[in-house]
């Protein structure tokens, strides 16, 4: 149904110029904000191999259409975190489709590999997001309150 990939980073930024990967359609909303795309690619990612897969955002190909449908990924990680924050998209006109859910699954497996927990941030009306990660095996542990007055819900997951 999907697969991920994460291009070595050359290939990333030839994505973020040209909006388009191979011959891969994107679907028009599949990707956030091509800045915050090429941010990650000058962020703090380091020579560990870990770094850059939880530092770079996995394109979500759904192959039924050979499509770049939607990203996640993490928001980067350090040799001493034990856990990585979680950070996903779909295109709003694949949503639905159970697309996330094995996204998510499959970021899991590796996190499961690497010996890694994740959590996710979700805002309080994101009732699509909360039932991908409950889905996931998600639980959630806070309610966060940002200094803006956001609130948000705190999800983890564990690979014990």
């Amino acid at each position: 149904m999907i697969r991920l990939l994460q291009p070595p980073a050359p290939e990333f930024r030839q994505l973020v110029k040209a909006r388009r990967y191979g011959n891969f359609k994107v679907a028009v909303d599949a990707l956030p904000d091509w800045l915050i795309l090429d941010q990650g690619l000058r962020g703090l990612i380091n020579d560990h191999p870990l770094a850059y897969r939880y530092g770079v955002p996995f394109l979500i190909v759904y192959e039924a259409e050979n499509a770049i449908v939607g990203n996640i990924g993490g928001k980067g990680w350090l040799p001493e975190e034990q856990e990585v924050e979680l950070g996903y998209h779909t295109a709003r006109a694949y949503r639905g489709r159970g697309i996330m859910t094995a996204a998510i699954a499959a970021v899991q497996e590796l996190a499961r590999e690497d010996g890694l927990g994740l959590l996710a941030h979700v805002e309080m009306e994101n009732a699509g997001s909360r039932r991908v990660l409950i889905r996931n095996g998600f639980t959630r542990e806070a309610i966060v309150e940002l200094p803006d007055s956001l609130q948000l819900e705190r999800w983890g997951w564990s690979p014990d």
